[in-house]
């Protein structure tokens, strides 16, 4: 029985490996959000509009802004860009990116934060024997679901920042060819 019992365990361990890092957002039938790692904890009825995040890459090539302090963070959210002001447009349009890579820094950090966190979980969700154990964990994996739900928004509101100064950006150009044709 223990022979089988390690094999199992073995076979388990190795399953969980390096896989590519992908959860699943779904809501459970009280209409929490809900994430895992497992498709197959999913309903069957939510799989085909179930949320997938992957792993994100960071880019090749960090744009370093020389203005900023390196150790300065924002304390607040930077201001969208259509809010961002300064002496012309291409200032303001500056600033609004270098804004935009500082959230993109933040979103990533927390998502590399989140991986690590449910690579822990998933390797601890084995070794909890007792009802103890059990509550603390089940216990942590809802902390685990709300920090993934406050990575979403923050995602969200990324995205939207981006599409904004992206917009922008081709209003800026499209006023410049105007100009240029004249």
């Amino acid at each position: 029985m223990k022979l089988f019992l390690s094999l199992v365990l073995v076979v388990s361990l190795a399953a969980v490996g390096p896989a590519g890092a992908q959860f699943y957002r779904y809501t459970d039938k009280q209409g929490n959000v809900r994430f895992t790692d497992d498709i197959n904890q999913v309903p069957e009825n939510q799989r085909a509009k179930v949320r997938s995040y992957e792993e994100s890459r960071p880019p090749a090539a960090p744009v370093a802004n020389s203005d900023a302090a390196p150790d300065k963070k924002p304390a607040t959210d930077p201001p969208a860009p259509s809010a961002v002001s300064g002496s012309s447009d291409e200032e303001g349009l500056d600033s609004a990116k270098a804004h935009l890579e500082e959230m993109k820094k933040q979103v990533d950090a927390e998502y590399k934060s989140l991986v690590k966190e449910k690579e822990s979980l998933a390797k601890e969700k084995e070794l909890r024997k007792t009802r103890e154990e059990i509550n603390d964990y089940n216990k942590r994996v809802e902390a685990f679901n709300q920090r993934a739900a406050k990575y979403e928004t923050m995602s969200d509101d990324l995205r939207k920042k981006a599409e904004e100064y992206n917009n922008r950006v081709m209003e800026e150009n499209a006023k410049a060819s105007k100009t240029a044709k004249k």
